[in-house]
């Protein structure tokens, strides 16, 4: 609406100089607006509201009507950009600089800088470009936006630092006895709602891993029971069998503690009750708010409140206001790009066909890495060199999400044009949701992913075989029941890593998964942050961030 009142006073500044006492009839302006007569009340009426005007309408007979301009258009955008901003309306800001230019840029940079320095002054932070958020149920999404807010919401019973050791974090202590897994909690746990945590919310939380249809159902199917156990005072995890790996399962985001209590948003939002460093305040379609949970048991957030905004996709086209920070953390993640091939029964590929793609594909993958900043890694034995391009008939139909990272679409293009080289033609379909790949089992032969493998290493490949988007991307339920036992059973037998390394070779194999990258990547986030960010990704962990102060 305020767009609308913007462009008014537009027109009014074309035709009354400002800070000028003008005689004005509705007549004059009913023919400048182009609109009726009562319209044009109800724009002066909203324009004199936000003091962008004063009029003063003629009473009695003879006695016209006075119209002055109170503000510049500068001014009066420079009021609804900070507005917008703090309301996280970033879609609107683009309108503005679409339309007004120059005018709206420099109130842009006027209002970013004054509602900066007083998100820093109330420790606060607003983000826009935050990727859209559909699901903060733990259990149920695979998403990393997702996940980095769950991590913020809710607390795992264990943590894996940055040199793949276990530590305790809501549990204060643990035994393994062979197939049984003893756990204690931690007394001093407050909730977000101000009720302490206790064991029964932890045996639902976990039974809820087993029962929800989420991306790691598979993972934590070999549970048998969850129980109190009266005697030792202990939370007791059966598992089906043995699996010296299971306790890290533990320690990932999806396996993060709910409350039996929920807290409802509207549009039907609802979330379990956490007892994070964050505390979920506001959740709409376009953003949400997360305030400081001020009695968290471990290392407190450093910001009072944080914005996510989802709007502001266009704003790169007009700005670059974020200011480099040298307040930086890195750290290492192991990243599996790869392709899973879906046999789907209306696809003309036969299997010859099949091997001959990855065999040339395997071959060429190394250019790519050269020509890049990737370093990969070799997972399975190293295909030799191929100037021979097969000469392939047929279409095939490939998927991806999408890539909010240059690399990846980079190497997708790669990839399709290389494809392309065998006279293979390619079809498109975007995964639109990383988290259920398997909507697009029907439509698609090909998926091209990049899974983050899970420290250590050993745990990492357990989980991914589980889990991984292409997992559940190539197998329906029946066949992944049977994969899931097939991986428990290579567990029970001991070496995991060398077991597991051989079920990703039979997997490459019969053209199932082609690995195309592996290896550690260097990443670096952004610790230290002004104010307002224009950046959809890069962060830390939401509680490790903090106000850089502004200089000068």
């Amino acid at each position: 609406m305020t767009e609308t009142y913007l462009r008014r006073l537009s027109q009014l500044l074309q035709h009354y100089n400002p800070s000028q006492v003008h005689q004005a009839s509705l007549d004059d302006l009913e023919v400048l607006f182009t609109t009726s007569r009562r319209n044009t009340s109800n724009i002066l009426k909203m324009l004199n509201g936000y003091g962008w005007i004063s009029w003063v309408p003629g009473r009695g007979r003879g006695k016209a009507s006075t119209l002055k301009v109170t503000t510049s258009m500068h001014q009066a955008l420079y009021c609804t950009i900070r507005s917008e901003i703090n309301a996280g309306n970033f879609d609107v800001i683009t309108k503005l600089l679409k339309k007004y230019r120059g005018t709206a840029a420099s109130a842009l940079n006027q209002a970013m800088e004054e509602t900066s320095q007083e998100n820093q002054n109330a420790n606060s932070l607003i983000i826009s470009q935050y990727p859209w958020i559909d699901e903060l149920d733990p259990a149920l999404t695979y998403r990393f936006a997702e996940l980095q807010i769950i991590r913020s919401l809710y607390d795992t019973l264990f943590t894996v630092d940055s040199n793949s050791q276990l530590h305790l974090h809501l549990a204060c202590e643990y035994q393994i006895e062979a197939k049984y897994i003893y756990i204690w909690l931690r007394p001093d746990i407050r909730c977000h709602d101000g009720l302490m945590l206790e064991e029964d919310d932890v045996v639902h939380s976990l039974k809820r891993l087993t029962q929800a249809n989420g991306p790691v159902k598979w993972l934590f199917q070999q549970i048998y029971q969850i129980s109190f156990d009266e005697d030792r005072k202990a939370i007791c995890i059966e598992l089906k069998q043995p699996n010296p790996l299971f306790i890290y399962c533990l320690a990932t985001a999806n396996a993060s503690i709910t409350t039996r209590r929920h807290k409802d948003f509207s549009n039907q939002r609802s979330v379990a009750i956490g007892t994070g460093p964050f505390i979920l305040e506001y959740w709409e379609k376009d953003k949400l708010v997360m305030k400081k949970q001020p009695h968290y048991f471990a290392k407190k957030a450093l910001l009072e409140q944080i914005t996510l905004s989802h709007q502001g996709e266009e704003l790169d086209k007009y700005i670059s206001y974020n200011q480099h920070t040298e307040d930086t953390e890195s750290y290492t993640i192991q990243a599996f790009s790869y392709l899973a091939h879906n046999q789907r029964p209306e696809c003309t590929l036969d299997n010859q066909t099949w091997q001959s793609l990855f065999t040339f594909l395997e071959s060429r993958r190394y250019e790519f890495a050269n020509s890049s900043d990737l370093k990969a890694m070799q997972l399975l034995s190293e295909g030799e060199p191929c100037n021979h391009i097969p000469n392939l008939e047929g279409t095939l139909v490939l998927t991806h999400p999408k890539w909010t990272i240059d690399y990846l679409e980079k190497m997708s293009n790669w990839l399709i044009n290389l494809i392309k080289q065998t006279g293979l033609k390619v079809e498109l379909v975007e995964l639109s949701d990383a988290s259920k790949p398997q909507q697009v089992k029907k439509q698609a032969d090909l998926l091209f992913v990049e899974d983050i493998i899970e420290p250590p290493l050993k745990y990492g490949m357990y989980e991914w075989l589980l889990t991984g988007t292409g997992i559940r991307f190539i197998y329906d339920t029946q066949e992944l029941n049977q994969h899931t036992n097939t991986v428990h059973d290579v567990i029970a037998k001991g070496e995991p890593t060398e077991r597991l390394m051989e079920l990703l070779t039979n997997l490459r194999s019969n053209s199932t998964i082609l690995p195309l990258f592996w290896g550690q990547e260097q990443v670096t986030c952004a610790k230290g942050v002004s104010g307002v960010q224009i950046r959809k990704s890069g962060y830390s962990d939401f509680y490790k961030l903090r106000i850089n102060p502004s200089k000068g």
